[in-house]
């Protein structure tokens, strides 16, 4: 009996937190619908970056002579699509529900935290997930788009039945742990504030990330596998559905993430713990 009171709280968390997730969609939405040109902007910005990636990887495996197979650090030209893929789809995901990091930073300095610190929910939800942007789900929908069609493009039958099986097993690992980098990103502003360490370690990393990890030497490869691991924002889902990895690796990664993601909340909460507001 006692455990079903607890099921009836956790059923009223995620209950509450898609009530909260649905009132900032709505916000956006009608905060956006008076910016027309902006959305149009942000969209054809976007469009134009995921545009450049692609001819980028297009012109490189076309210099392959007499036409010969040419690889970049072992990825050949249907796996290198697939592997922008998940990194459009990395990128859309911050854009549409993240967008609100950009300004954690100031938002320190102003005050504007303390808010989001008396409400009854986490903190990091409250306040990260509050931007909701329209033209990033539109970004994620054309980023999802070309991953479909980098699927599809990898044999004449399409995915196979056990890609299809770990599609959804490495997009969640993807959200997750967009989640948790960003934590980790902001987790630095609550300790060293008027530093910008979050921007800078977010566009550090994530450029990194947008390239296959067997480009770089191995004590930096290990570095974002294990330590700020962007591996698993395209390298771990993209290798995990083209059969790159083992199954140690398949199977035990997602532990090093979840270990991340606790270390990640833990150093969060403190960093909330010894935050005193822009006036203390």
């Amino acid at each position: 009996m006692s455990g079903a009171p607890a099921e009836r709280r956790g059923r009223g968390r995620i209950a509450w937190g898609a009530a909260v997730l649905r009132g900032y969609v709505r916000i956006g939405f009608v905060r956006k619908s008076q910016f027309r040109w902006e959305f149009l902007n942000q969209v054809l910005m976007d469009v134009c970056f995921y545009v450049s990636f692609v001819l980028t990887f297009d012109i490189l495996y076309g210099l392959g002579a007499d036409g010969a197979r040419l690889t970049l650090a072992g990825w050949d030209h249907a796996s290198m699509r697939v592997y922008l893929g998940f990194a459009f789809v990395a990128d859309a995901l911050a854009m549409t529900f993240l967008g609100q990091q950009w300004h954690f930073g100031a938002d320190l300095k102003n005050g504007h935290l303390d808010p989001f610190r008396v409400k009854p929910g986490p903190t990091a939800f409250l306040y990260f997930f509050q931007r909701f942007s329209p033209e990033g789900l539109t970004n994620l929908v054309i980023a999802s788009s070309w991953l479909a069609y980098a699927l599809w493009a990898m044999g004449p039958g399409g995915p196979s039945g056990a890609q299809w099986f770990l599609l959804p097993v490495a997009l969640t690992v993807v959200a997750f742990s967009q989640v948790f980098l960003t934590m980790a990103y902001n987790a630095v502003e609550l300790w060293v504030l008027n530093s910008d360490l979050g921007h800078i370690a977010s566009m550090l990393l994530s450029n990194l990330g947008e390239r296959p990890l067997e480009v770089y030497p191995r004590t930096l490869t290990r570095v974002l596998l294990f330590v700020a691991p962007v591996g698993a924002l395209a390298w771990y889902p993209s290798s995990l559905l083209l059969g790159r990895i083992d199954l140690a690796m398949a199977a035990g990664y997602p532990l090093v993430l979840v270990a991340f993601a606790w270390a990640v909340s833990r150093i969060f909460r403190r960093g909330l713990r010894n935050y005193e507001s822009a006036m203390g």
